[in-house]
């Protein structure tokens, strides 16, 4: 490439000096002196432009075309190359499809249990779709104590896998102090890339285990 330059700044060098020599001689001695020159050296120079100095500077744009999107792409890379970092990131805290139908019961089950807290009611889960994920949440009405209701949800919010409180309420029980009866919401998303359609019927295996 740099080549392509050199030979490109020396043509356009010699054509400078000859159109000096040129308009010095022509301001001199007028337009006889070339007319011979011109006879014979016309269609030499019209060879010498289509054949070299016109595919030459095709030759040049492109390359500098070429250039201009490396330089785009380089000046795009490293941001492209962090969205996706985030993005693979963003994806690993996502738990897998496969597991949307006993994920989230397995969660707050085995979280509840290793804090010593039963559960008075445990709702059916509930599925929503939003884009190519489906949210999915589960309720729990428990009794007991400010402090393990707070290292339970600690517990589930803490996971590396994408957990959320999405509802809590809270009430006094009025029979017993220290003692709370709540009702709790946990939501995750699944993404829905490579599930089955809406409505699709399952086949036997297909079912993830936890």
């Amino acid at each position: 490439m740099p080549a392509l330059f050199i030979l490109v700044d020396k043509i356009k060098a010699f054509v400078i000096d000859m159109t000096d020599n040129i308009a010095i001689i022509y301001t001199d001695k007028g337009i006889e002196p070339f007319k011979k020159p011109l006879i014979y050296a016309l269609p030499l120079l019209l060879i010498l432009y289509s054949a070299v100095y016109s595919p030459l500077g095709s030759r040049v744009k492109n390359r500098v075309a070429e250039l201009e999107k490396l330089r785009l792409i380089s000046v795009h890379a490293a941001d492209y190359q962090e969205a996706n970092t985030r993005y693979t990131a963003y994806q690993r805290r996502l738990p897998l499809f496969k597991d949307k139908d006993e994920w989230l019961s397995y969660v707050m089950t085995s979280t509840a249990k290793s804090q010593g807290i039963e559960f008075d009611q445990f709702s059916a889960q509930t599925e929503s779709e939003v884009g190519n994920f489906l949210l999915i949440s589960r309720e729990a009405s428990v009794t007991t104590t400010y402090a393990r209701l707070g290292r339970w949800i600690a517990d589930m919010e803490n996971s590396p896998i994408l957990l959320k409180v999405s509802a809590l309420d809270l009430r006094k029980d009025p029979m017993t102090a220290g003692i709370i009866k709540a009702t709790i919401k946990l939501s995750t998303i699944f993404p829905r890339f490579g599930a089955p359609a809406p409505g699709q019927q399952k086949t036997p295996g297909n079912e993830g285990k936890i």
